[in-house]
C-alpha cells in the first residue's frame, strides 16, 4: 500500500487542502484571531486618547497594535498573509521600545521577539510544504 504523498495537511490544519490559511487548526485560528482583534483595538485606541504619550515611540505603537488588529481580521479570513502581519507588528514592537523615552519593558520586548521568531518559523514550515508538494515527496 502506498502512502499519499502529503501528509502534512493530516492534522485538521485550517487551511483544509487549498493552502492559503495558517498552517493552525481553525479553532486556535479563531481564538488567536479575535485575541489579535481585540488586543490591538484596545491597546491602538488606548495609544490614541493617552495624553501624556507622545512622539515617535507613540505613533509606532499605536500603528504596531492596530496592525495587531489587522493581524486578527486576516485569521479570521484564514489568509496566510496574517503571519507577515504579526512579524510586522514584532518588528514595530521591538522599534517602538528602541525609540522609548522611558524605561523599556523588558518582558514585553521579549515577548515580540519571541512573536516573531514564531512567525518566521511558520512562514518557514509553510515554505517548506510547499516545496515538498511541488516537490512530489
Amino acid at each position: 500500500m502506498s502512502q499519499p504523498a502529503s501528509t502534512y495537511n493530516s492534522s485538521g490544519g485550517a487551511s483544509g487542502g487549498n493552502g492559503d490559511g495558517i498552517p493552525v487548526g481553525a479553532g486556535l485560528r479563531i481564538l488567536m484571531g479575535i485575541g489579535f482583534l481585540a488586543v490591538g483595538l484596545v491597546q491602538g485606541f488606548g495609544i490614541i486618547t493617552a495624553e501624556d504619550l507622545a512622539g515617535t515611540s507613540a505613533v509606532i505603537d499605536g500603528l504596531a497594535f492596530f496592525l495587531l488588529a489587522g493581524t486578527g481580521v486576516t485569521m479570521l479570513m484564514d489568509r496566510f498573509y496574517s503571519l507577515y502581519l504579526l512579524l510586522l507588528w514584532a518588528i514595530l514592537g521591538v522599534a517602538g521600545g528602541i525609540f522609548s523615552e522611558g524605561p523599556v519593558a523588558l518582558p514585553a520586548l521579549f515577548a515580540q521577539i519571541m512573536v516573531a521568531i514564531v512567525a518566521l518559523a511558520a512562514i518557514g514550515q509553510r515554505g517548506a510544504t510547499m516545496r515538498a508538494k511541488a516537490g512530489g515527496v
